[in-house]
This record gives structure tokens, C-alpha cells and sequence, in this order.
């Protein structure tokens, strides 16, 4: 299969950064695109050779990855990568993940890189070597680095737009192994990514820190996850079981405690009252 790449980047009050981060993207995709959920206006420099999508409007990340599949089909594009605008691929990152890609010769398969949390680990300098290893199969994938053919998706494929941020990448991967596809981490193709805004080291154990209103999508979307038929039984045990002790605990662990407890409590009642989409985070997002 000859690959016309598009990466698709979703961005979000993007910092100076950005640009030197998605260089090595750049060059090595068909296009680069990018889908600015900017609320108001941005202003991308040196965005010559990028497709810029601005409406000045957070959409939400399922659709903007949507849009930004929409344009690639448009540009030609027969494969698509995402990113998120905190993932920092290395130079080399195309070229291995499209040299792999290419040898399942299939277009019902989803491969995506080991992430590697960039606070803690450096990116791999460019002479290094990575040792061989097997693609791991597995049930989902993290939306930044996820690599898939565009042949072969339809209307009932895309991404869905009720979750808006959280379990956007998971309900994806979910719904399309109920339909056949396979799935596969690349542990010897790792990416530099941003995991969460920091770190807490409790009892020997690493909590990665989200943003406090994030607690909202996490409750009011797990919830939500537990009623879809698709979703593996032990992933609705795995993801719904760790809900209490979260409310119990985080907010005694984490700073802002008190934010933290009330996002979680308003992400359980607009779950009973079935808001999807942005929800009572808009006041912190539009």
C-alpha cells in the first residue's frame, strides 16, 4: 500500500513551542493539517506550508479529528496520523511508524507508538538505536500517534463527538475491533509525549495530575462507558471500579482539592441528566 500521509494535529491555545516540535512531521507527510480549537483567534507563524482549519471555536476533539479527515480526503490523502499538540515526535518517528505500518499490508488495522512521558524521560537522541521488538496487539490505543488507512472508514466510523475530550481515542478503538480491526502498539517506535500537567509520588506509586475541570469528563464519561454495549467487559470493570476511590482520595493527594470534588460530583449528575458533549466544562474551555 503506498501511504498519502496526512498528520492531523489538534491544537488548543498551542504554546511558542509548537511549531519546532511538529518540523520533523512536516516534511515527511503529504500534508499537515491542523485544527485549531482555539476559542476567539490564534495566530500560527510560519504556517506556509501547514492546511490551517480556524472557525475560533473549541469543537471538541472528536470533531476536529473529523474535520481534519474530512480535509485530508480532500487533499488526496489515503492514510492519516494524529497528534495531539504536546506529543513530540522525533525526526525519524514517520519513517519507522510508516515502515511498519506498510508491512501488515492491510487497511483494517491501527497501529500507534509507546508513549513516553517527556517530563520524566528525554526523547531519543538521533543515533539512537531502538532493539527489535514484535507489535503488541492491544485493545485501544492513545489518539497521538494512532496511524490508520482512510480506504476503508464510512460515516459510522468517525469519531465520536459526545465524550468531547476523555475516551474520545478509546470509544474509537472499541467500536472498530467490534468490527474487525486490529490493533497494535509499537514498543520499539516510542514518542516523547506530555502525560498530564504534572506529577505526585504517593506510597511508591506515580498519579499522573489532570487539569481539576478534567475530573468532570472522567466521572460524567466513565459513567457513560459503562451503558455502551461494545465496551470490553473488563475495561467497564477496570475504568468504572477505580471511580470511588478517586472521589475518596484525590482530592486529599492532589492540590485544589476542593475543585478537583466538585467537578467529579457535577460530572455524576449531568451524567444522570444525559449531557454529552462539552457540558458545565465550557466555562472553562469556550
Amino acid at each position: 500500500m503506498s501511504l498519502r500521509l496526512a498528520a492531523i494535529y489538534t491544537t488548543y491555545k498551542p504554546d511558542a513551542g509548537f511549531r519546532s516540535r511538529i518540523e520533523g512531521i512536516v516534511s515527511r507527510c503529504h500534508a499537515t493539517i491542523v485544527v485549531d480549537n482555539t476559542p476567539g483567534s490564534h495566530v500560527f507563524e510560519d504556517a506556509s506550508d501547514l492546511t490551517l482549519l480556524q472557525d475560533g471555536v473549541n469543537k471538541g476533539l472528536g470533531r476536529a479529528l473529523n474535520l481534519g479527515i474530512e480535509k485530508a480526503r480532500e487533499l488526496g490523502c489515503n492514510a492519516a496520523i494524529l497528534f495531539d499538540q504536546d506529543s513530540t515526535p522525533p525526526a525519524s518517528f514517520i519513517d519507522k511508524l510508516k515502515q511498519e505500518f506498510t508491512q501488515f499490508n492491510s487497511t483494517r488495522i491501527c497501529t500507534g507508538p509507546r508513549l513516553l512521558d517527556d517530563t520524566v524521560q528525554a526523547a531519543p537522541g538521533p543515533d539512537t538505536v531502538e532493539s527489535p521488538a514484535r507489535p503488541q496487539e492491544v485493545t485501544c490505543l492513545a489518539t497521538s500517534g494512532m496511524l490508520f488507512s482512510l480506504e476503508n472508514l464510512g460515516p459510522a466510523d468517525s469519531f465520536s463527538e459526545a465524550f468531547f475530550l476523555d475516551f474520545v481515542d478509546f470509544d474509537w478503538c472499541w467500536r472498530m475491533r467490534a468490527k474487525g480491526w486490529k490493533l497494535y502498539r509499537l514498543d520499539h517506535v516510542p514518542m516523547p509525549h506530555r502525560l498530564g500537567l504534572a506529577q505526585r509520588h504517593v506510597l511508591g506509586l506515580t498519579y499522573h495530575v489532570p487539569a481539576p475541570y478534567r475530573h468532570y469528563f472522567q466521572f460524567r464519561d466513565t459513567l457513560r462507558l459503562l451503558t455502551l454495549d461494545y465496551v470490553p467487559l473488563y475495561s467497564k470493570f477496570r475504568f468504572g471500579i477505580l471511580l470511588l476511590p478517586k472521589m475518596l482520595v484525590y482530592p486529599f493527594i492532589l492540590d485544589r482539592g476542593v475543585e478537583r470534588f466538585k467537578w467529579m460530583a457535577r460530572g455524576i449528575v449531568d451524567f444522570f441528566k444525559s449531557v454529552k458533549g462539552v457540558g458545565a466544562a465550557g466555562q472553562k474551555l469556550l
